[in-house]
């Protein structure tokens, strides 16, 4: 073998900016199977190598890098890997090669055969011999990588350099400005920290970290590789709090930046100095307390910013907690020590507390929380000096505002001694005056003139039932009722019931065993009582739902009391409906967590089998809203049904089948009305059976084909879809084999029945074999679009096509796990569309071109967005055809799409834009029945999106036509109609403002 002419030959193509993966692959090939060794390779590399052209130099190297890059470790020999390392060490003052030389270095790191010597023989001649902020980005990094390399796998190495590996690194990071480098370095410090002593080097090493704080950059948009300005924060401030050494230098800088004018700035000093607290020795901090909590205290005040606001208040804990003393310290000096920085926060509290009228009321609280939160001791202290005063005043005025003030700020200083290992040890010598106070047993008034005061109190009483073991058990009780008295009783001021709930859900998830016992009767008592409003049962049932969704140890006690109180009739017709779409919301919620199957189980014995037996025994004549209770309890199923494992659902479908399959087969004179409206129950629960679930019949295309039959033949609108629905469903989860023979079983049954059921027919079967991507389902979309064409049955035929591919509750969706194949909506896309284009423009007929056009406007309505967009060219002049000629949600569909164009590639329908887009939307905004309130706000936002999208000269022309039809959308009848029109009529005015 010639390595010579290879060698030649890739240093040519590497001058030519030649494609030289076959050299570079050959070079490896050869020396990994021994035809030719690393040593030849140097020597045919020699003259490169040693030429006095650095371009020959950089030739030689950069083969010689690509080569060991993709060596295998086992071709490299151990003996050679020091010697390689040394003359590489020996070139890095060669400015020419250093790229190739650190890539090389790089790939001979990873070799065992590396050792701690040829780490440090690296890192000396780096830090000796490279300028590394002379270099373009691509050697800085690979410098900053190899470094980070080294640290990880030779620390020993970097412990011996001590400080030269400090230092080095020091003048190697010193003027970086590339967020890429700086990530690598930043995540290199607390390394570097914790392997070698900074002690005598620290602020050297602290002045080229800090001089970053704070970073902000503006990240490359569409660059994958770019990094975050938030990640790049984050390895900043883990990098200036990785070492106690850094504290004395970086508190005061840091405590400066939260004066900033920005809030970001701010904000980010706030989080450092949060880190800081954990990482700093406490000393530190105590010079700078004062100006901190002074700073902390007018942000909080200030109020303008929410994420400054908790920032700040996060700091501020942060901070107390780190110089608070243990709670087992016995150095009275610290304690005192620590009560007078206490005071920074104290004073101007107690202050405000004792003058006429308190300011800021909420604000001091949030302040007197997280410092007493902060610590045991802490705890103690804010609340010995705070409380007595604050209880002092609620005794001795009666001002309403001043009351809900003092109350405000003692719940606030309350709240921190909620943590049993920081309970302030005052509470129980003022457990009378608190208890005075708050007043357990008083109801909450029904008029609004006192709601203000009664909410923060509800607030208190909160906060004293979570205080541990300060209530005893006939108090506890008192208060929960208080507080769900308070939900429950309509209120003249709304805010009390929310504020009220709002506290139940806060309780029930810290303490449910007393939710249960206490809360939960009076609700469930409260939606039996004769003559409940149907308000008050839409409260109390949002409240038991607001409650089950937040604390899963209090969900099926509240779905089983509801579910005792539906079972036994002692709701009405839209009491009962109200109760069981509440049911179905906890269920759905209860089984979407990490323990499904279990939960499940329990949920189908202990409530949807109850329910069930319930809705077969139930005279429908009870209920004037019976199907839709139906429905929602079939939702309910499914969520449970859906979740339990293969065999339980087996074992499940055999007593399902022998209670409906004989309603749902029967002929419609053979059954009441009362049994039919119980079978959607019977399709919801097959339709949730996993694919390899097998149904309970001896032969299945025969139930499918008896299936079909019914539902051609019946006269009961319910009997039919189930059957659909069920058919649709076992279709959409078999095999591919047994799908071509339940679709011919189908079809068979269907072959000459061309009325409504067989549209419906064919529909539903799209739905099932399309999602499979089944060429059968194709069929019977270009069967449906003859029949629009044909005028048979045109309108159904065409808005059929949403139940192709739109959602349904139960039947052929990923929830119950229907088989969609990839792309299945984009086959469908690149199929369909142009068959409808195709009919349209032959079309003569204006009816049969609004049907396309409804067919058309279901069928984009539920596509992908990027799918859509592919081919929205030729969409475009249907979708304003569908404007034109379709009405309500139709015509509101095909604008949104409109609007979804322009906001996504506006130069689509630039050159229609003011020839048709605009003009078709200003006669959306008339009165008439075709635009809805639905068809008139879309056009409005449309409106409302053009000016943003194109520039004046475009658009000039219809200005004033846009303008005179917005005028008068500002007069509609509907509020939310008028405000849309307002904010489009502000944006058409303003265009040429801009432009001046």
């Amino acid at each position: 073998m010639d390595i010579q002419r290879i060698v030649d030959a890739y240093i040519i193509g590497l001058g030519d900016n030649a494609d030289n993966t076959s050299f570079r692959q050959a070079l490896v090939g050869h020396i990994a199977k021994g035809d030719t060794s690393l040593l030849e390779l140097v020597q045919a590399l020699g003259e490169y190598l040693a030429s006095e052209e650095a371009s020959r130099r950089n030739k030689g190297l950069h083969v010689l890098a690509d080569v060991l890059t993709d060596l295998p470790q086992e071709a490299i020999p151990a003996q050679a890997t020091a010697k390689l390392v040394q003359f590489f060490c020996s070139r890095l003052s060669d400015s020419t090669c250093v790229s190739h030389i650190l890539t090389s270095i790089d790939a001979l790191q990873r070799l065992p055969s590396f050792t701690n010597k040829c780490s440090t023989d690296v890192l000396r001649a780096l830090f000796k011999e490279v300028h590394v902020q002379s270099f373009q980005h691509s050697t800085r990094s690979a410098a900053y990588g190899l470094l980070d390399q080294i640290i990880r796998n030779h620390p020993q190495a970097v412990q011996t350099m001590g400080n030269d590996m400090v230092l080095g690194f020091a003048q190697m990071l010193d003027g970086e400005k590339d967020p890429r480098s700086l990530m690598i370095a930043f995540q290199i410090i607390p390394k570097l920290a914790e392997l070698v002593d900074i002690k005598n080097n620290v602020e050297d090493i602290f002045e080229v970290i800090f001089c970053y704080f704070p970073i902000t950059f503006k990240n490359r948009e569409g660059d994958p590789s770019t990094i975050s300005p938030e990640s790049l924060k984050k390895a900043l401030r883990a990098a200036i709090t990785c070492s106690p050494y850094f504290g004395e230098m970086a508190v005061k800088p840091l405590v400066e930046k939260t004066t900033a004018a920005s809030s970001s700035v701010k904000i980010d000093a706030y989080e450092t100095l949060v880190a800081a607290a954990d990482a700093y020795d406490a000393k530190v901090f105590i010079p700078e307390m004062e100006t901190l909590v002074e700073q902390i205290r007018e942000d909080v005040e200030m109020a303008a910013d929410d994420k400054v606001v908790d920032a700040a208040l996060e700091a501020l804990e942060a901070v107390y907690r780190a110089v608070s003393p243990a709670t087992d310290s016995n150095e009275s000096s610290d304690m005192s020590e620590t009560a007078t920085l206490l005071d920074y926060v104290l004073k101007d509290s107690i202050f405000q507390l004792t003058a006429d009228e308190i300011k800021n009321p909420d604000q001091i609280g949030k302040l007197l929380l997280v410092t007493a939160r902060s610590s045991a001791y802490n705890c103690n202290v804010i609340s010995d000096a705070v409380l007595p005063i604050v209880l002092e005043r609620l005794g001795a005025t009666e001002v309403l505002t001043l009351r809900r003030e003092l109350m405000d700020v003692l719940n606030y200083v309350l709240s921190a001694s909620c943590d049993a290992n920081r309970k302030a040890e005052c509470l129980e010598a003022d457990k009378d005056n608190l208890l005075n106070v708050y007043r357990l047993d008083a109801a909450v008034p029904l008029d609004k003139e006192y709601s203000f005061l009664h909410i923060t109190r509800l607030k208190g009483i909160t906060v004293l039932i979570l205080l541990p073991e300060f209530l005893n058990h006939d108090e506890l009780s008192l208060a929960l009722q208080t507080i769900s008295q308070a939900a429950i009783e309509r209120n003249e001021d709304e805010n009390v019931n929310k504020e009220a709930t709002h506290l139940l859900v806060q309780l029930a998830q810290s303490t449910p065993e007393q939710i249960k016992a206490t809360a939960l009767p009076l609700f469930l008592d409260a939606l039996c009582e004769d003559m409940v409003a149907a308000h008050k049962v839409s409260r109390l049932l949002n409240a038991l739902g607001a409650i089950g969704i937040a604390a899963s140890n209090v969900l099926l006690t509240i779905l089983d009391g509801i579910g005792k109180i539906v079972v036994a009739d002692k709701l009405n017709s839209s009491h009962c409906l109200l109760a069981v779409t509440t049911i179905r919301k906890m269920v759905e919620t209860a089984v979407a967590k990490d323990n499904a199957a279990d939960t499940s189980l329990e949920l189908l014995n202990n409530m949807v089998n109850p329910l069930l037996e319930w809705v077969c025994k139930t005279d429908v004549t009870t209920y004037a809203n019976w199907q839709q209770i139906v429905v929602e309890l079939a939702k309910a199923a499914v969520a449970v049904f859906s979740k339990v494992e293969q065999k339980e659902q087996e074992q499940r479908l055999v007593a399902l089948f022998d209670r409906y399959s004989a309603v749902a087969l029967s002929p419609s004179q053979t059954s009441t009305d009362g049994q039919y409206q119980t079978l959607p129950i019977f399709s919801a629960m097959l339709c949730a059976c996993w694919p390899q679930t097998n149904i309970p019949v001896e032969d299945k295309s025969a139930f499918v084909g008896d299936l079909a039959a019914v539902a051609l033949s019946t006269q009961n609108d319910i009997q039919r879809d189930v059957c659909f629905e069920i058919l649709a469903s076992i279709i959409n989860k078999c095999t591919s084999v047994e799908r071509s023979k339940l679709t011919k079983s189908v079809f068979d049954r269907a072959e000459k029945d061309c009325g409504l059921a067989g549209i419906l027919l064919r529909h539903w079967l799209a739905r099932a074999l399309i999602a499979c991507n089944d060429q059968a389902g194709y069929e019977c979309v270009r069967w449906l679009l003859a029949q629009i064409t044909q005028r048979s049955y045109s309108e159904q035929a065409a808005d059929g096509f949403n139940i192709i591919l739109g959602n349904h509750d139960w039947a052929v969706t990923p929830e119950t796990h229907g088989v969609f194949r990839l792309l299945f909506k984009q086959r469908f896309y690149a199929t369909v569309v142009p068959e409808i284009t195709s009919s349209f423009k032959d079309a003569n007929d204006d009816s049969i071109k609004t049907d396309l056009l409804v067919a058309l406007t279901h069928s984009v309505q539920h596509m992908p967005k990027n799918v859509l967009m592919s081919g929205i060219s030729e969409v475009i002049p249907l979708l304003l055809s569908a404007i034109r000629l379709t009405v309500d949600k139709l015509k509101a569909t095909s604008i949104r799409t409109i609007t979804m164009v322009i906001f996504e590639t506006p130069e689509t329908v630039k050159d229609e834009i003011v020839t048709s887009i605009i003009p078709q939307l200003t006669s959306s905004l008339s009165l008439t029945k075709a635009n809805t309130v639905h068809v008139r706000r879309a056009a409005l936002d449309t409106l409302s999106l053009i000016p943003e999208k194109y520039p004046f000269s475009t658009v000039q022309a219809a200005r004033k036509n846009v303008l005179d039809a917005l005028s008068k959308a500002r007069d509609d009848h509907k509020r939310l109609v008028r405000n849309d029109a307002v904010k489009a009529y502000n944006k058409w005015f303003g265009i040429e403002d801009k432009l001046l």
